[in-house]
């Protein structure tokens, strides 16, 4: 059996192409540590329907995550508004507008599409997790805020 031969599913052009779907921190890079990337925001939806938004992001910085596709989810209740607050101030420079509900009160309105195609920085971290599949412990980078385009903060280097 030492001479059998396994064709792979995927085609050559896939097989070039293939690569991590976590964005490339330096070699050595420990819990803590802080990556900032140019990106673009794509049309934010209903992550889980009345209680969570997503809002896409790609990566558009020239490099090796250059097109990596990710995501940053916010809730939309009294605990946790506020990182809703902070996405709309650093991507659109205000906030909220203010609508009237049901109820006759005040509530914040988002409209998708001023967000879609909106330039920001996407600050990265390293952390520590759980493998969902194997439940052992491991670290990655997440996506934790977005800032203002043009804004990356001066950070001491990784390398």
């Amino acid at each position: 059996m030492a001479d059998q031969e396994f064709i792979l599913p995927v085609t050559e052009e896939e097989y070039e192409t293939a690569g991590s779907k976590f964005v490339t921190f330096p070699a050595g890079a420990k819990i803590g540590d802080d990556l900032y990337l140019d990106a673009e925001l794509g049309m934010p939806d209903w992550d889980t329907p009345g209680k969570s938004l997503k809002f896409p992001v790609t990566v558009v910085e020239e490099g090796p995550d250059k097109g990596k596709e990710d995501k940053i989810s916010t809730g939309v209740d009294t605990k946790s508004i506020w990182k809703l607050k902070e996405i709309a101030r650093n991507v659109l420079g205000t906030d909220l507008a203010m609508k009237p509900g049901a109820d006759g009160k005040n509530h914040p309105a988002l409209n998708p599409a001023d967000y879609a195609g909106k330039p920001a920085v996407a600050h990265y971290q390293m952390i520590k997790g759980v493998n969902q599949q194997s439940g052992a412990e491991t670290i990655y980078p997440k996506l934790m805020a977005l800032l203002p385009a043009g804004e990356k903060p001066v950070t001491e280097s990784l390398m």
